[in-house]
Formats: structure tokens, sequence, C-alpha cells
């Protein structure tokens, strides 16, 4: 996510600075109604949604709305938008309480790859009011997002109690995500009695063996020459 701009040059000394903005500050106070417009201005230059098409401002605007269809037609305009400025608020709608606007927020930030979801997609998962079809979907966008990150809480997950399609989901997620560190899990639920299990288990563990860098030998021994 990109930093605030900086207020103030860094060329400039600090003493300095503070003094041009002490006496810019004097003048605006000296004219009437430039204090109004000087707010709207830092308004504006600090609102996440500076610099978006006016379409896309309501559609910010509309997320806050007290009418859930508003807050879904809202997150859906977000999803079409090939603007990273939506990111955050995809990453507010995740926990919306109706749950179409959670769901597509979830589905937009995995289809965006965005790391950045990462630690609130994983706490969605672990919630306890969180149903299994949203939990599935979380675990689809993590396997899409495929951040290393999310490896251990996938397999502490797949400890729960969980119904077919949700364990199979999660699976499939770790895949995904090829991190070798989700090897002896996967390996322990291809000896499960289940046959779906073992089968994603071992479709799983073939992704992430076909990603995973070869092993390098560093003491092996050099080939003897050709006689």
């Amino acid at each position: 996510m990109k930093r605030p701009a900086r207020l103030l040059s860094p060329r400039l000394p600090f003493r300095a600075a503070l003094a041009i903005l002490l006496a810019a500050g004097t003048a605006l106070a000296q004219s009437p109604g430039v204090e109004e417009s000087g707010r709207e201005r830092l308004r504006q230059r600090y609102n996440p949604a500076r610099g978006v098409n006016k379409d896309l401002g309501d559609a910010f605007k509309k997320l806050n709305s007290d009418t859930p269809e508003d807050r879904f037609e809202a997150t859906r305009e977000l999803a079409r938008a090939d603007d990273p400025k939506v990111v955050p608020y995809l990453l507010n709608a995740v926990t919306d309480s109706d749950m179409r606007v959670r769901i597509k927020a979830i589905d937009e930030l995995g289809n965006r790859l965005a790391t950045d979801a990462t630690p609130l997609l994983v706490q969605q998962l672990f919630l306890r009011e969180t149903d299994p079809v949203v939990q599935q979907r979380v675990l689809a966008a993590l396997g899409k997002i495929a951040d290393p990150r999310s490896t251990k809480p996938i397999c502490q997950f797949l400890e729960r109690d969980l119904d077919d399609t949700t364990r199979g989901t999660a699976i499939f997620a770790l895949g995904e995500i090829g991190d070798t560190d989700a090897v002896d899990v996967l390996n322990n639920l291809t000896a499960q009695d289940d046959a779906t299990t073992s089968r994603l288990a071992n479709e799983a563990l073939r992704k992430i063996k076909h990603r995973a860098p070869p092993a390098v030998d560093l003491f092996k021994e050099p080939a003897p020459p050709p006689r």
C-alpha cells in the first residue's frame, strides 16, 4: 500500500519548513472564508477516494449505506474497477454484516491476488460465527493469493471437525499455495479412510512437489571422468 504523500519537501530544513507552514497558516487565518476551503482541501487530500473517477467515488460512499443492497452494488462496482485504490475498501467489506457483500469482497481480493488481505482472511476463517460457505470462499481466495503466511493457519484449520466441502477446499488451497510446510499435514491426510480426502491430499502434494525447487546436494561427490 502506498504511503501518504509528504507534506514537506525532504530537501527543506525542518525549521525553515516549519516557518513556511506557520506563515502560510497566519495568512489563511487572516483571509475571510479561506479557513473552510483549506479544511476541504485537506479532507480531499487524505480522502482514500482521491484521484479516482466520480463513479468510484459514489461507490465508496454507498459502502457506508444502511441498505445492504446499496453496499452490495457498491462492492460489485469496486470489483469491476481496475484501480488499486479499491483494495482497502474491499478489505472493509469483508467484515460487512451482509453475507453477499462479504463473499463478493472476498472473491475479488482473491482475484486481485491481494496479499494485504491474508491476515484478515485468516482471521475470518477462525471466527466462530463465520458460515461454512464464507469459510470456503476465504479458503479459495487464500489459494489464489498463494501467500505462504496462510499455510500454517490452514493446516491448523484442518484439525477442526469440518464438513467434506470445507475440508476439501482447505486441502485444495494448500496445493495452490505450494508451500512445502504443508507436506506433513497432507501426508497424514492421504492415509485417511475417506477416499475423497486422500485423493485431494495426494493431488495437493503433487502440486507442491511440482512447484518446489529441486534439492541441491552441496556435498555431492564429482562424477568420475569418462574413460
